[in-house]
């Protein structure tokens, strides 16, 4: 008979546990990519809202220092006195202004609207320029940081971006405040103040994976990071409430005033996780399916190895050895380990399993066959003994029979019939003696007790 080792069993457990290994491993690398994904995604989604935060913040901040250096003019007599008179004034009366101020107050140092803007400039680091607008000269005066000025007639460009509330140049937005004389309350003109738009730059550099737009009421755009869309599309959408359709994308919008701000991020872009992470996952994914399969395989090759020895043992039975037993792994390490239950436990002692109850009815099984079959042995020896010895107990009394007879049969060839009657007696009384059967009838029973009642007739005369 084929005993068939445990190969098939091995190779059919190895090929389950890789494909549950497999599967498991595949399902957890997919879900990290997804949850890797999904956190992109809301990292994605707050970024621009900081983003869009941190701009309407910029605005919000430009707009209230614009209100603080109109509010601070208006707190200067002196300033407010020489810029109205510098709105007003032809430019020799307004420097005879000046020094009529001058002496007539006998001041140290006369502060006018160059001082004002000035303080103003350092003030506010975020203000890039200041334009004067005179209603009554149709004159125009730019003051910059670097305490230059620059005067020159009005034109019609200028005015009409005026009357459209077109307030953006390029590389700067301003915020328009009328100067009026507190007397009257008449306009004398009006103040721009313009603030740098390169802020919104450094804003979308630090959140570079969203875009940023800014735009004007009048449709002209403060700032853009990407020129895909037009101005006017952009803002026909958001008064149609379908943005995030034109842009494919999710939007946070905010306005302070007349300025706009528009973040978004492409939906794919959004939650798109970055080609190295996928890699990683994927590269720790296969370093997990490596270690579990180097750990089933030692396993699966551990419980081979023991069923292994089960069937070498079942084998060697099989060839008639009952001596052979099977070491079981429990009792071994058991002997290796101290003696102590909560030292064991602290070990890891592994307690029995199937294979080991196996093993060890395996073990009971053989020396309880090898007993019994031992016994059994001495009592078919022990029963051939009996027979001989009844054999025996037969031979003896037959061959004493016969040889009666044969004495009897000789005293009647000599004529002596009455030794030869007494043979006779003796012999049947002898026969009685071994018979073969214990039940005999009671016609054979008289028969004997006559032949015995014969002998001692021959004895004993009379």
């Amino acid at each position: 008979m084929e005993i068939k080792g445990s190969k098939q069993l091995y190779h059919k457990l190895f090929f389950i546990y890789t494909a549950i290994l497999v599967c498991v491993i595949s399902a957890l690398v997919i879900f990290f990519i997804n949850s890797t994904r999904k956190r992109f995604l809301e990292q994605s989604l707050r970024y621009t809202e900081m983003m869009s935060e941190s701009a309407l913040s910029y605005l919000e901040d430009s707009s209230d220092i614009a209100e603080y250096i109109h509010e601070d003019l208006y707190n200067s007599g002196m300033e407010l006195k020489d810029v109205l008179h510098y709105m007003t004034d032809e430019p020799d009366q307004y420097q005879k202004y000046r020094l009529d101020t001058y002496i007539e107050n006998k001041l140290n140092g006369y502060k006018g609207i160059e001082e004002f803007f000035q303080d103003a400039f350092q003030a506010y680091g975020s203000l890039s320029q200041i334009t004067l607008f005179s209603y009554e000269r149709d004159e125009i005066t730019e003051y910059t940081r670097d305490g230059k000025s620059y005067r020159r007639d009005g034109d019609g460009e200028f005015k009409e971006r005026l009357e459209n509330g077109e307030l953006v140049q390029e590389g700067c937005f301003a915020y328009l405040k009328e100067i009026r004389d507190p007397s009257t309350m008449q306009g004398k003109g009006c103040m721009l103040l313009g603030f740098r738009s390169k802020k919104f730059e450094s804003i979308w550099q630090y959140y570079s994976r969203a875009e940023l737009m800014v735009y004007h009421d009048s449709q002209t755009v403060v700032y853009t990071s990407s020129k895909e869309h037009e101005i006017s599309d952009i803002m026909e959408a958001e008064n149609k409430g379908e943005l995030e359709i034109l842009l494919g994308a999710y939007v946070e919008q905010a306005q302070h005033g007349q300025y706009h701000t528009i973040s978004y991020i492409e939906k794919g872009r959004a939650s798109a996780v970055p080609f190295s992470i996928v890699v990683m996952l994927v590269l720790v994914g296969i370093a997990v399916m490596a270690l579990g399969e180097l750990f089933v395989r030692y396993y699966l090759q551990k419980l081979a190895n023991r069923l292994n020895r089960i069937l070498d043992g079942m084998t060697k039975v099989m060839d008639g050895d009952l001596a052979v037993r099977i070491p079981i792994d429990s009792l071994l390490d058991e002997e290796r380990l101290p003696a102590g239950h909560a030292f064991r436990c602290a070990l890891g002692y592994k307690k029995e399993d199937e294979l080991d109850v196996i093993a060890r009815y395996f073990n009971e099984m053989c020396a309880k066959l090898d007993e019994h079959i031992k016994k059994q042995y001495l009592a078919e020896i022990e029963q051939k003994n009996a027979e001989m010895d009844a054999l025996q107990s037969q031979i003896n009394p037959h061959f004493l029979y016969n040889t009666l007879e044969a004495v009897r049969m000789k005293a009647i060839c000599n004529g002596d019939r009455e030794v030869g009657k007494m043979l006779y007696s003796l012999a049947v009384t002898f026969r009685a003696q071994i018979k073969e059967a214990d039940i005999i009838t009671l016609a054979q029973e008289l028969h004997y007790c006559k032949k015995y009642m014969e002998l001692f007739e021959f004895r004993y005369q009379n």
